[in-house]
Order: structure tokens, then sequence, then C-alpha cells
């Protein structure tokens, strides 16, 4: 980096991001987790640390120190607790209670596996959480025994629900009570039902048959009672992908997808009464992939978070089926939204230009406030790169939306070196987040060396509607191609790009997208490829969503091979002469190593300058400081090589 820079990977990676909040029963305080690397000689990680703030305003109250992962962070129903979970004894996620008041934080579960979620019981007494069991004497010794062979498709271990009660004092935690013993259910989310009674009726919870992510689409709705003998209900199948949902008294709210069930998911909420009866479909949302949030205070509306082309919008949906209402839209990118159950909202808002921010929408105030920052006073917020929403149109008349980063010093008339970036999914999208960030191609880096950077949300990404998420089935490649392609042509149109000096880069789908630019056309002086699906008959025989390309293409490639290799860049690379760098995680299951080896493999025996980095420990999203850290340097340098020089 140059030595004057300001967007180092150092900065970049220390940006501290906001990641959950929720807000107090009384709304008065609101309780939140922030970010922040670890790097030392002996370690390179990411750790979460709590921090309470006033609804006022004010500086903020840190509640979690050290080397420790502390995340999901939910307040009692009377106020006076805030559980949460934490890897601080041993490594290992468990629940904690501290008193919001002050006080050290004491655990209510010492389990030998980790606690992935968990929920208040409506009284305070007792906490739900989902946790894979422990580990059986007999596998224990098996595996010491080194008999321990792993049956591919029927070993699973399956997520189960527990209760636990809250014990205070510095009493050792309670002996959890497993609701679901029956190992044929793999537990997702969960929500207590039947509050405002004497005694809950049971919890809500969503299920599939095993921990595949290749069988969402088999996800199903069910309520389990409490008491020494717990009864399973079920009350209907969901399909849907890994679902929130959310109970008030009698009715839990559940994302439901509509038949048939394909990858390019329409959801609709719907409402089931736990008692028995008719459930009601509510009304649907304006992109169909609602994420729910919760009730209103009055139980006659279900809130709900979705995307809106590169914003996000909030819409009540009423009970009775009615129209929904806009809460809000347009107004940057909001995530971790959380009510309390009496029209309260807390969230984080960011924008391109706006680092992200703790807010609270108190109930009958037309918008959220900020309550608290977690950047410092340090943060060089002038020198964030200017961002602009632009649209252009593709050969065939779609109008496609997308983000313009200009270069730092930018003069109109010039042109500049551009890349262009494209998103993961297919069904992803780019939105108005915050550019200076760590991420594997890092805006503002590229943006003060000078580069103008192209974003653009190609049909089949989210964000526009079912119709437009669903237009590249059966042709990855295509319309999608061409629709980034026009906005190239579009940004050198505005005398913005230098035709001569473009390059090109993604990850994941972005990476097939760019593996497969570099078949189609010799435009691009670089490429940079980042864990991308480049053989579709390859991927679908190794990724863990075995599912996923035979869906978009309504084929399995036994029955339409032609289809596969037509659109995979494996079967197109044939003269290909741009020079590419490649990036993988070794331990990527959804997008297996092999398939970057096939490209690399083929780019080199035809001559083509390539480099290949694989990083050791990482899934398919990286998610060490270090590696990340490695990633952004090494696209940045390989850039400044081929585009730049």
């Amino acid at each position: 980096m140059p030595s004057d820079a300001v967007w180092t990977l150092e900065r970049l990676i220390r940006y501290p991001a906001a990641l959950e909040t929720d807000v107090s029963p009384d709304g008065s305080r609101v309780v939140y987790t922030v970010r922040e690397p670890v790097l030392t000689d002996e370690a390179s990680k990411f750790v979460t640390h709590l921090y309470l703030t006033d609804a006022r305003g004010g500086a903020p109250l840190r509640l979690t120190y050290g080397q420790t992962r502390n995340a999901m962070p939910r307040w009692s129903p009377d106020g006076r607790y805030i559980a949460f979970l934490s890897d601080r004894a041993n490594g290992v996620r468990n629940l904690h209670v501290l008193c919001a008041a002050g006080g050290e934080a004491w655990p209510v579960t010492a389990c030998e596996r980790d606690v992935v979620r968990f929920a208040w019981s409506p009284d305070g007494t007792r906490l739900a959480f989902v946790m894979v069991p422990p580990e059986s004497e007999e596998r224990k010794a098996a595996r010491k025994a080194g008999d321990d062979t792993i049956r591919w498709g029927i070993d699973y271990e399956r997520a189960h629900l527990w209760v636990v009660h809250l014990v205070t004092g510095g009493a050792p935690p309670a002996t959890p009570q497993n609701l679901t013993p029956a190992d044929d259910r793999h537990v997702g989310s969960i929500a207590w039902v039947g509050a405002g009674r004497h005694q809950p009726l049971g919890i809500a919870y969503t299920y599939q048959p095993t921990p595949s992510p290749d069988v969402w689409c088999e996800t199903r709705l069910a309520i389990v009672s409490l008491g020494e003998q717990p009864e399973t209900r079920d009350l209907a199948r969901v399909a849907s992908w890994n679902p929130e949902i959310a109970a008030c008294g009698d009715w839990v709210a559940c994302p439901t997808a509509a038949e048939p069930v394909r990858w390019t998911v329409k959801e609709r909420v719907i409402a089931y009464p736990v008692t028995g009866g008719a459930p009601k479909a509510l009304a649907p949302t304006p992109d169909e992939r609602p994420y729910i949030l919760g009730w209103s205070a009055d139980g006659q509306q279900v809130l709900v978070l979705e995307s809106s082309g590169i914003s996000s919008a909030i819409y009540a949906l009423p009970l009775d089926g009615g129209a929904p209402t806009t809460l809000c839209e347009g107004e940057g990118y909001v995530t971790a939204v959380r009510t309390n159950g009496r029209d309260a909202l807390s969230l984080v808002h960011e924008d391109v230009d706006c680092p992200n921010r703790v807010c609270l929408w108190p109930p009958g105030e037309r918008s959220w406030r900020e309550i608290a920052s977690p950047l410092g006073a340090d943060w060089p917020l002038e020198a964030t790169p200017r961002t602009e929403v632009i649209r252009w149109q593709a050969p065939d008349g779609t109008e496609v939306e997308g983000l313009i980063t200009l270069p730092v010093g930018y003069t109109a008339g010039q042109r500049y070196l551009t890349i262009v970036m494209v998103h993961g999914g297919p069904m992803s999208l780019y939105a108005r987040t915050y550019v200076a960030t760590a991420n594997m191609y890092p805006i503002a880096a590229f943006a003060e060396r000078g580069y103008v950077v192209l974003r653009a949300n190609p049909r089949g990404s989210g964000g526009y509607g079912a119709a437009f998420r669903a237009a590249n089935v059966r042709d990855w490649g295509g319309g999608d191609f061409a629709d980034i392609m026009a906005g190239v042509d579009d940004v050198i149109a505005r005398g913005i790009a230098d035709a001569d000096r473009l390059g090109i880069m993604g990850w994941s789908y972005g990476g097939f997208m760019t593996s497969w630019a570099i078949t189609q056309t010799t435009r691009f002086r670089a490429a940079s490829v980042g864990a991308g699906v480049t053989n579709l008959m390859s991927f679908t025989g190794t990724t863990d969503i075995p599912s996923f390309v035979a869906d978009y293409f309504a084929a399995e490639f036994w029955d339409d091979p032609e289809a596969y290799a037509t659109h995979s860049a494996l079967f197109n690379v044939r003269g290909v002469s741009t020079p590419t760098l490649i990036q993988h995680g070794e331990a990527d299951e959804r997008v297996p190593l092999s398939q970057s080896k096939e490209l690399y493999n083929a780019l080199k025996r035809q001559g083509v300058p390539v480099e290949m980095d694989i990083y050791p420990r990482q899934g398919h999203g990286p998610s060490e400081p270090r590696i990340i850290m490695d990633i952004m340097r090494r696209n940045l340098e390989w850039f400044d090589r081929w585009v730049k020089a």
C-alpha cells in the first residue's frame, strides 16, 4: 500500500462491525454486539463483545472482555437479565446470563457441544435452546480405537431442542431436558407459544430431516409440549431456507414457500394457529422473501424485513390478510432488527457513505434515530469514496440497477481504470452498505488507487421480485452476463471508464461469472475468480447442495449434459488469454476446491498467466483476519499488475 494511504488493509480489517441488537422490554436500553479482530503472534481471529447503551444516547457500557466470542444477546421478559452465547469456557459456546444492572456473567449451561440459538420462556424462568447432543460413550470409544467410519448420508449429528431452568446466585447450571430425543429431525428456529396463559402451550420449532443444506425444501413446522413426557404435533411443511419464526399468543408466524418449491423460492408469511384450525396466509411482500421480525404489540400484524432493490424495507402484514403497510423503504441498508413486542425496534443502519450505527425506532415515531456508533472518533469518514446509484438497460430492454464507486479525487470527464465486481448467490445482491470495510475485494482501497468499482445486480439477483430472481433459470452466463456487460458499456458511454483498462472479479456465483466472462470476451485485462463454480457437472457431484444446479436447469446432468457443458467455463475455456488470479478456501464444501483446480489446470496448460492461492481452514467464506487481508492484498496487487500497468 502507498505510505500515505488512508484505506490500508490494517484499517479496513479493524472496521468495528455491529452485528446484533436487542431492545429492552421497556424500550429504554439496547444491547448490541461489535466484532473486532485479534491479531497477535499466536492468534488471527475475530471476537465479538456486548455493549449496552441508553435509548437517549450517551457513552455505551462494555459488558464483555477478552479474546472470546459473545453473541446473540437477548433481554429477559422482565428486563432484569441479558442472556447470550459465549465460548469463554473451553472454547465451547454455552448460554450465559448477566444482570442488566451490572456484574459478572454466569453460565446457564455447561454443554460439550455449541449452543446454536435460544429463546427465553415468557415468564423468564427457563430458556429453550438448540444443540447437537453430546457424543455418545460408544462413539468416543470407537474414535479412540480408530474404528470411527462415517457412513456418508447416514451418520448425521442432528441438533435437538432442549430446555433448561435459569439458575442465579452462583448455583451450578441445571441439567437441561431434551424435548426432541428421537434422532429423526434437525431443529432450526424456535419460539415459545401460548404466552399469556397460566403456562405456555409449548415451543414451536422448524426442522428438517438432516443437517444437510440440500434438504431445506423438506423443512416443517411443529410444536412440542412441555413436561416430563413431551409430545410433538406437526403443523405444516413450510419448505423455507433457515426460516425465522415468531409467536404471539396462540399464533405462530412462519415464512412458507409456494409450490412448486424451487431454489429461486417465492415465500409468504403464514400464521398457524397453535391450538388447531385453519392457517392464515398473510399478504405477499414485493420481493416475496420476507424475514420475520416479530409481532406488533396488539398481535394483529407481523413485522418483516426484506430487500427492496439496493435498500431495505420493513413491512407490517395484517393478520386479516390485508395489504402490507410500508414502515420504511429506500433509507439505506438495515440489519440486526429486533422488536421487543411492544412496537419498539432496535437495528443497525448503514449507507454507502455512512458506517454502521446502532439505532432505535421508538413506538409512534416516524423513523429511527442513532443511539450508538461502534466507530472511534479517529475513523476517516471524510475520506470515504463517493458511491452513486446507476441504472441502465440491457440489450433486451430489462432495466438493471447497480452501484458505482468513483476513485478518490475523481474528475468528471476523465476516464479511469474500472473493475467490475460480481456478487454471489446468484440470488444475492449489492446493497447500500458502507464501502470502507474489509471484504475479499476492498472497494475503498481500490478507489484510493484510482479505480472505478462497478457493482451490478443482474437478472437472477434478489430484491427485485420473484420473476427477476428467476430470470436466469437455465440461462447462467446468458442474460445475466449481458446485463453486466451492458453496465460496463454504460459506464464507458458516461465517460467514466477506460474501455482499454477493465478488470472483473467475484466470489462464489461471482466467481462463476468471472470465469465465464474470460471465456466469452477479451475486453478484461485481468480477472480474479474467488471460489467459483467452473464446471457445473463436477460441481453437482461434489458440492453439499447437489440439487442446486439441477433445479436451476430443470434437469440432472445425465439427462441434459449439453446444457451443463454449454454454461460451464471449463467447456468453453479454449483460447482464453486473460491473466487470472484464483482464490479458494481449502475446506470449502459449498464450492469444492476442485472447481478452482480445474480452471487453474486448464489455463496453465494453455500458457495463460494464472496464479492460485489456497487458504487453509477456510470454508466458502474466509473467516480469519490475516487470511482476509492476504486475499485483499493479492487482489489489489493483481489488478495493479495487469490493469494499471
